[in-house]
């Protein structure tokens, strides 16, 4: 279990006093960018845009600034490119939309379902989401697939957001695919490599699909996804699934690449695994210090792993807490009913947020609660500090 941190009343007092400054500062990320007229939440801590990884942070601003939130999604949906690949990043000074990785892994179908029913959103909205994941889903099977084992494949280290992770460099992966273009594969002996939390997006992509169809009353269409996502959910256990160490892995030419990340979360964060297997491994993994249970969970790496990088470096998906991470967790807990333990990742960080005013940043040593490096007002981080501020 993760440890509940106690705060006195005056701690207390403190914390809440900042909730102003805090929604100020997450407000201020709420910006007009060259693309689309109506404004769009932003990324912060000096990263210029919004990216497609951050779009799960909506679910949250939902609360506070519910037109932004769905405008967020109407950006992506406005740029998808015609062969039905999603913008990972658009920047705020000009119109030209990214396309170079996927970067991914919370499903677009999801977070911009669940926005539009928030915001009340009309029934035409609905079937333009229906329609972008769908084009997304046939991206995805068109060109991730060319093993041909119906699971998605990853080409380059920013595809599922872990830089500087060696999990996805190590082989001479490069950053980004090749011509600036996510469909086109690395000439590299260990490709295609089959991934775990890009599969696990997919699968949660096609059960948002699901709950879409039956939204709008299309039932043969809610039968086609939630058959399709099961498929893919089989393949899943059936290739990446290590049963010698319990875990899951991506495979490459080589097989298993062995490397124990919290990439795993990734298969919490979109229910592929059903309660009984989510609560062994996560007994298993994010209850022990010798994995992923350190004083401020959870570090991006095992901390056992022989990979674990202990220069915690900035942006580093080798070792350090990401409140992305965080973030995420705070969806995937709740799905697979940890309440206790959300709260006490959201007191852990309330705690690191008390001893370090002001420091928004991206990333915590796991060890000390320490922020790295120096971007503030990191979009993830303040949204933390708000959810926080309801578990006092």
């Amino acid at each position: 279990m993760i440890p509940y941190t106690e705060f006195s009343e005056d701690e207390r007092k403190e914390l809440l006093a900042r909730r102003p400054d805090v929604l100020n500062s997450l407000l201020g990320n709420v910006c007009h960018i060259a693309a689309q007229d109506e404004p769009v939440l932003l990324v912060g801590a000096g990263y210029n845009g919004i990216w497609l990884e951050h779009n799960q942070d909506n679910l949250f601003l939902a609360e506070y600034a519910p037109d932004a939130a769905w405008s967020s999604q109407l950006l992506f949906m406005r740029t998808q490119r015609e062969d039905g690949l999603l913008a990972y990043h658009l920047p705020i000074t000009h119109k030209n939309a990214s396309y170079a990785q996927l970067q991914c892994v919370y499903p677009f179908a999801r977070c911009a379902f669940e926005v539009a029913k928030y915001t009340n959103r009309a029934i035409d909205d609905f079937r333009r989401i229906y329609d972008v994941a769908a084009r997304y889903d046939a991206w995805m099977e068109k060109y991730r697939n060319r093993r041909g084992t119906g699971l998605v494949e990853m080409y380059c280290e920013y595809d599922t957001g872990h830089d500087n992770s060696p999990r996805v460099t190590d082989g001479g992966i490069p950053r980004c695919c090749p011509d600036c273009d996510a469909a086109n594969m690395p000439d590299l002996p260990l490709m295609p490599v089959l991934s775990v939390d890009l599969s696990a997006m997919c699968y949660g992509n096609r059960i948002a699909l699901a709950e879409i169809a039956d939204y709008l009353g299309m039932p043969e269409e809610a039968v086609y996804w939630r058959s399709k996502a099961e498929k893919l959910q089989e393949l899943i256990r059936k290739h990446l699934y290590c049963a010698e160490d319990d875990y899951y892995y991506d495979v490459d030419s080589n097989g298993f690449r062995r490397y124990r990340t919290e990439h795993l979360t990734r298969l919490f964060l979109n229910e592929v695994l059903s309660q009984e297997e989510f609560d062994r491994l996560y007994r298993k993994y994010f209850e022990d210090e010798r994995h992923f249970m350190t004083a401020f969970p959870y570090p991006s790496v095992s901390v056992s792993d022989p990979h674990f990088n202990r220069a915690l470096p900035v942006n580093c998906w080798g070792s350090n807490t990401q409140a992305l991470t965080s973030l995420r967790a705070l969806l995937w807990l709740k799905k697979y009913h940890r309440q206790d333990e959300r709260t006490a990742l959201l007191r852990r960080w309330m705690r690191t947020f008390l001893e370090h005013p002001e420091e928004y940043r991206q990333e915590l040593n796991p060890f000390t609660g320490t922020p790295i490096g120096d971007g503030k007002n990191y979009s993830p981080t303040l949204i933390l500090y708000l959810e926080g501020l309801k578990v006092l």
